[in-house]
């Protein structure tokens, strides 16, 4: 018996299940002059985002339905104190909230506009637009690097399929049947 091989597996209570790289990143938010903002987790490189992107698209109108009527003065209060208006606001913001979550399928809402009001103008624009662009650009560049690795690797392992160095298959050591 004292060659019986033992087996460590982990106790009940700190088994934490299966554990594996889904790819999820950690993606600090800072602003121009270099303050964190949030922290975004996503996964740049899940292919589903095209299709929930696209979904997104559709969808987006009915997200800003609400606000389509929405009588504001410059700073941001309702005109005439109309309560209508904030109440559109905030159904608006969560629309696009939930919406945005679904479709980076995380934290989005929380982690940019957990400061800032999505509708608040920066430079002209909606904080929100400039909010998706940004990590659109972040994905697009993160699935580009992820694709030249992958591209590395097959070109790695097929290599000598294309060079001609395998034109015959891998010769057999030993006797022939």
């Amino acid at each position: 018996m004292e060659n019986e091989k033992t087996m460590n597996f982990p106790e009940p209570e700190k088994n934490v299940g299966i554990v594996i790289d889904d790819g999820t990143e950690e993606v600090p938010i800072t602003n121009l002059r270099g303050q964190r903002v949030g922290v975004f987790y996503v996964r740049p490189t899940d292919i589903g985002i095209a299709h929930r992107y696209n979904d997104f698209v559709k969808k987006f109108d009915s997200v800003l339905e609400p606000v389509q009527q929405v009588n504001l003065n410059s700073d941001g209060s309702a005109k005439d104190g109309d309560d209508r208006t904030i109440a559109a606001l905030q159904e608006a913001e969560k629309r696009l909230s939930d919406a945005l979550n679904t479709l980076f399928d995380g934290n989005f809402a929380e982690a940019f506009f957990g400061k800032m009001n999505p509708f608040s103008i920066v430079g002209g624009r909606f904080y929100c637009e400039i909010a998706i662009e940004a990590v659109g650009a972040y994905i697009q560049n993160r699935f580009d690097h992820e694709m030249n690795l992958a591209q590395n690797r097959v070109d790695k392992y097929t290599h000598g399929y294309r060079t001609g160095k395998h034109r015959n298959g891998k010769q057999r050591r030993g006797p022939q049947r």
